[in-house]
């Protein structure tokens, strides 16, 4: 089943350059779609998992003297969430990408 994740500009950037700049094998697998002020990108549900848990380990990092989350711990706290994978959610498979 493929997931359609809509993403800022400046998330995206985080994803591709940092997060997974050491994950070329799941940089593959993303298909991306730029439109305007955003980015889609479709990806299956072990993709989805991978990217969650990279997402996961490294949120701790990235909180303030306040324990606020940072510019980056905001964003990896909305891939966290972005990227949970609903069974519910529309099934984009049959459709072309």
């Amino acid at each position: 089943m493929i997931q359609k994740i809509i993403l800022s500009e400046k998330e995206y950037q985080y994803l591709i350059t940092e997060l997974l700049h050491d994950h070329k094998d799941i940089l593959n697998k993303i298909k991306v779609n730029k439109i305007t002020n955003s980015v889609e990108i479709y990806v299956d549900e072990d993709t989805a998992f991978d990217i969650r848990e990279l997402s996961s380990d490294e949120v701790g990092l990235h909180f303030d003297e306040n324990y606020e989350p940072t510019e980056v711990g905001w964003i990896l706290e909305h891939f966290i969430d972005k990227f949970y994978f609903d069974k519910k959610r529309f099934d984009l498979k049959n459709q072309r990408i």
